[in-house]
């Protein structure tokens, strides 16, 4: 900031696209450390946790979206249930999930709308407690993604796991679609989080109702 004008990296000047350029490289060094290959991966920056949940929720508000989370989940997860029009259900053990999971993962409403196509479910849990500090399967969305064959996707809180843990995305079929970050649970300042999204996820997101600042190629392609 003390060497360089930064501009709006949404337009075509030198000093906005030099803002595109660091945004860019700070994007691709943050998947790398979390070994996710940006060719199956894509990284979404946001103001906090919190906001990275709020996304995906956005993206599935307009569908008949079930939601399914783990009863160690922070509020912010919990807040999901609100959203679900389908319904929700909370799993008050890892137990209960791995049942559920074993079972073919099936939630009310599956299979409802012509071709299936608008019947969705979501299940949602984070990788350490907020309250207890034990941390929870990784395994889980890859059992998920086996069992549902997409009509489930998942959504990890990873915000106090990667504080203190190494988060590995490097197995691509095993990842989580979603897995939402808080950059100041893990150095402090600024107040910074993101979305990393599965490629072949990513089209939730494109559901969205509104858009605001930074979704100019959208608009006028």
């Amino acid at each position: 900031m003390n060497s360089n004008l930064f501009g709006n990296p949404h337009s075509e000047s030198p000093s906005s696209l030099l803002s595109t350029h660091t945004i860019e490289t700070a994007r691709h060094r943050t998947l790398r450390f979390f070994c996710a290959d940006p060719e199956y991966f894509d990284l979404i920056f946001v103001a906090n946790a919190t906001a990275a949940i709020k996304l995906v929720a956005d993206g599935l508000r307009d569908e008949d979206t079930w939601c399914g989370y783990h009863a160690d989940s922070h509020t912010s997860l919990v807040g999901l249930r609100q959203l679900a029009s389908a319904g929700s259900r909370c799993f008050f053990s890892d137990a209960e999930v791995d049942e559920w999971l074993s079972a073919g993962a099936h939630f009310p409403g599956e299979g409802k709308g012509k071709g299936c196509s608008r019947s969705r479910g979501l299940f949602a849990y984070p990788a350490q407690s907020n309250m207890n500090g034990r941390r929870l399967p990784l395994d889980w969305p890859a059992h998920l993604r086996k069992s549902t064959s997409g009509k489930v996707y998942s959504l990890l809180d990873a915000a106090a796991y990667v504080a203190s843990a190494q988060l590995d995305l490097s197995d691509y079929a095993s990842a989580p679609d979603f897995t939402a970050l808080s950059f100041y649970k893990i150095f402090g300042f600024p107040d910074l989080g993101a979305l990393i999204v599965r490629k072949d996820a990513g089209h939730v997101l494109l559901n969205r109702s509104y858009f605001g600042g930074g979704t100019v190629d959208m608009v006028i392609n």
